[in-house]
């Protein structure tokens, strides 16, 4: 894939921005891989995910937004943030790269299954560590919470 991989918080991935249609999706990254449906938790939607293993990204969509492209994953470590090709960053550097660029609600937590998540909820963004080294980023659009719209970008 000859795509830009630059992750962009509240805004996308490469060109894809969120909202994306699937069709719009598919012409960026090609056919997925895997499709699966995952079932949203009591107060949240169903989402179809596409997986495309050999590139590591996961695109979300959000069944109660249109099937729209509403969140990110991936374990690429070709992919840069901020100008950054940001696996090769430590979590001290990453979350300096972040509050260097405004985003600066932090939160950290040890996760159950042994990774640690360094979470800016002001850019939507998780960061999965183990042993100090980053094995994935989820990004993903702003939800308005009062009104349960997404804020896609222009």
């Amino acid at each position: 894939m000859s795509n830009n991989l630059e992750i962009k918080p509240l805004i996308g991935f490469g060109e894809l921005k969120f909202g994306a249609e699937q069709s719009d999706v598919e012409n960026y990254l090609g056919e997925p891989q895997e499709i699966e449906d995952l079932p949203g938790e009591v107060d949240e939607s169903d989402a179809e995910v596409w997986n495309y293993w050999d590139e590591g990204h996961t695109v979300f969509f959000e069944k109660d937004l249109n099937n729209r492209c509403t969140c990110f994953e991936t374990d690429n470590d070709e992919v840069v943030l901020f100008g950054k090709t940001v696996f090769d960053l430590n979590e001290k550097q990453i979350t300096e790269l972040m509050k260097a660029n405004g985003f600066s609600d932090l939160d950290i937590e040890d996760e159950e299954w042994g990774e640690r998540r360094v979470s800016f909820s002001d850019a939507v963004m998780d960061f999965y560590f183990e042993d100090d080294n980053l094995v994935s980023i989820s990004w993903g659009v702003l939800i308005d919470l009062e009104t349960d719209q997404a804020k896609w970008p222009e």
